[in-house]
C-alpha cells in the first residue's frame, strides 16, 4: 500500500487565472526517494504542501481530488495532525524556526504532541546523533550558517519520527560542501532507516544519483518516470547527462560513479584558453576594506577593482563574508576600514527578493522599464508580485532595478530558477555587461557561474583568496569544480565544450 497518494487532484489558489495543480494521479511506496522537478511556478512547491495540508487548509482557493499520508486524507486531517507523520523542511529554514535555540526548537513539536519528558530526552538525543548535529545543541539559531540551520531544521522534522520526509529546494541557499553535508544526511536516513523520502531541487546533479523516481511537473501536470528516461527526455539535468546524450554513452550515467568508465574514451586533450579580456574603465575600487560584526569579522582588508562590461562570480562558503562585500559596495553597510570608490547608479538585489517588491501589481513594479525588460513578464503583469514563485520573485526583482544600473550586485540570484530562466538570467547579465554596466554576483551556483562569469573572485574568512578566470579559478578544486571538471580534469568546465 502506498505511504503517498494523490488520486486527481486539482487546485487553483484565489483568484488565479488557472489552476496550479490538474490532476496529479502518482503515488510513493515506503522507502522509496522521489526527486521533484519543474520549472519555476509549476507548482512544485504546491504539491509539497498538499502533503502536510498547508493546501488547502491554509489557502483556500479550489480543490478537488485526494491526497493520502500514511492512510490519512489530508482534507479532514489537519497539518498541525499530519505534521506528526511527515515531516516537512521549508526552502527556507527560518521560516518554520519558532524558538532560539537549537535544543528547544528539536523538543517543541513533542512538546505539541504531549509526549512525557523522559521519552522527548530520548528522542531528542537520538535525533541528534541521526543528523550529526551535537555540537550544535547549545547553539542559538542566529548564530548558526545556512548548512547548519538546515542541519538542524532536518532534525526538528525527525524529531517527531514522522514515516515521510518532504524537502523543498534544500540546498537552493548553500554552498556546495554545505550542501552536500546535507544531502548526505539525507542520504543516510534513507539507507538506515528507510526513510521515505520527497525532494524538490533544481540542482539535480546532487541528487539524482540516488532516486527512484523523478516527478516532473509542466503547468500543473506531472510526470512519473524513471530517472534515465526523465532526465533524457530534457528538464533539469546534470551536467554529466549532457555529455552522455553528445558522446553517445549506454546506459546514460546520472552520476560521476556511473561516467568514469565511458569518460575513459574521450580525447585526453586541454581546452585553449580564452584570450583574458581587461573589460573596461574601473567602475568601483576597493582598498583595503574592513567590516567586523560584534561577533565575528565579515570583511578583512580586501583590495579590488571591478570594471565595466565584466561579469564577475563572488563565491566562498556559507559565511565567509560575501554578503557583508557586497552590502559595503552598495553603501547599506558603511565600511569600518579601508576606502571605496564607485562611479555610476549602483543596484542591489539581496537574497530576499520580497524586500524589493511593493507594488500592487507586476505591472506596476515594471513601470517606467524598457520594452526588452518587460517581455518576459507579460504573462504576470495583472498578478500580485507576493503572490508569484520564489523563483519567480527573484526574476521580478533583478528586472525592477537592474535596467538602468551602472554596477549590478546581485545576492544568490540564480535561488530557486530553473535551468531555462537561470540561461535566460545568463543573457541578461552579459547583455548589461556589454551595454557597459559593471556585474557582481555573489552565488553557490558553480555551473551557473562557469557559465555566466568573466571573472570568479573566492572568499574565506573575510578575505578574497583566489581571482581569475572561471578556468583556473573552477579547475581541481574539491569544492568549487563543476561536474565536468571532476569527471575529466584539465581544465574542461562545462559539457558542450568537450570534444566527442
Amino acid at each position: 500500500m502506498p505511504l503517498i497518494a494523490f488520486d486527481d487532484v486539482r487546485y487553483r489558489y484565489p483568484e488565479a487565472d488557472g489552476p496550479a495543480l490538474d490532476g496529479i494521479t502518482a503515488a510513493v511506496e515506503p522507502g522509496q526517494v522521489i526527486l521533484l522537478r519543474g520549472a519555476s511556478g509549476s507548482g512544485k512547491s504546491t504539491l509539497l504542501r498538499c502533503l502536510n495540508g498547508l493546501v488547502p487548509h491554509s489557502t483556500g482557493g479550489d480543490y478537488s481530488g485526494r491526497v493520502t499520508v500514511c492512510g490519512l486524507d489530508t482534507r479532514m486531517h489537519p497539518p498541525r495532525e499530519l505534521g506528526a507523520r511527515i515531516g516537512f523542511v521549508f526552502q527556507h529554514p527560518d521560516s518554520q524556526f519558532v524558538l532560539e535555540d537549537v535544543e528547544a526548537e528539536l523538543a517543541f513539536g513533542l512538546e505539541n504532541l504531549g509526549l512525557e519528558r523522559g521519552l522527548m530526552r530520548k528522542r531528542i538525543e537520538e535525533t541528534i546523533d541521526q543528523v550529526g548535529i551535537s555540537a550544535l545543541r547549545h547553539r542559538r539559531i542566529a548564530t548558526l550558517s545556512g548548512g547548519e540551520r538546515q542541519r538542524v531544521a532536518i532534525a526538528a522534522a525527525l524529531a517527531t519520527h514522522p514515516s515521510a520526509l518532504v524537502l523543498d529546494e534544500p540546498t537552493s541557499q548553500l554552498d556546495p560542501q554545505a550542501a552536500e553535508d546535507v544531502l548526505q544526511v539525507v542520504l543516510r536516513l534513507v539507507a538506515e532507516l528507510g526513510m521515505t523520502t520527497v525532494i524538490a531541487e533544481h540542482r539535480v546533479e546532487r541528487i539524482a544519483p540516488f532516486v527512484d523516481r523523478i516527478w516532473t511537473l509542466k503547468t500543473g501536470r506531472l510526470q512519473d518516470q524513471a530517472p534515465r528516461v526523465a532526465v533524457a527526455e530534457g528538464g533539469a539535468r546534470p551536467p554529466v547527462v549532457d555529455l552522455a546524450l553528445r558522446a553517445g554513452w549506454a546506459p546514460i550515467p546520472l552520476g560521476l560513479r556511473d561516467a568514469r568508465v565511458p569518460a575513459q574514451g574521450l580525447p585526453p586533450e586541454v581546452p585553449a584558453s580564452p584570450p583574458v579580456d581587461g573589460a573596461g574603465s574601473v567602475i568601483a575600487r576597493l582598498d583595503r576594506l574592513g567590516y567586523a560584526y560584534p561577533t565575528a569579522r565579515a570583511v578583512d582588508d580586501v583590495s579590488l577593482s571591478l570594471r565595466r562590461g565584466q561579469v564577475t562570480a563572488l563565491m566562498g562558503r556559507n559565511g565567509s563574508g560575501k554578503t557583508t562585500l557586497l552590502k559595503l559596495i552598495a553603501g547599506t553597510l558603511r565600511p569600518q576600514r579601508g576606502q571605496l570608490h564607485a562611479d555610476g547608479r549602483t543596484a542591489y538585489v539581496p537574497q530576499d527578493a520580497d524586500a524589493l517588491l511593493f507594488a500592487a501589481t507586476v505591472e506596476d513594479e515594471l513601470r517606467g522599464q524598457a520594452d526588452d525588460v518587460v517581455a518576459p513578464f507579460r504573462p504576470w503583469l495583472s498578478r500580485y508580485p507576493r503572490d508569484l514563485s520564489a523563483g519567480e520573485r527573484q526574476q521580478l526583482a533583478i528586472a525592477v532595478v537592474a535596467g538602468r544600473a551602472d554596477l549590478l550586485l546581485l545576492d544568490e540570484p540564480t535561488r530557486g530558477l530553473d535551468p531555462l530562466v537561470k540561461k535566460a538570467l545568463t543573457s541578461f547579465l552579459r547583455m548589461r555587461a556589454s551595454a557597459g554596466a559593471g556585474v557582481l554576483i555573489a552565488t553557490h551556483d558553480v555551473e551557473w557561474a562557469a557559465r555566466t562569469a568573466d571573472r570568479v573572485l573566492l572568499m574565506a574568512d573575510g578575505e578574497i583568496y583566489a581571482d581569475g578566470p572561471p578556468r583556473s579559478v573552477l579547475s581541481d578544486s574539491l569544492v568549487f569544480a563543476t561536474q565536468i571538471n571532476k569527471l575529466l580534469g584539465h581544465g574542461w568546465l562545462l559539457p558542450e565544450e568537450v570534444p566527442v
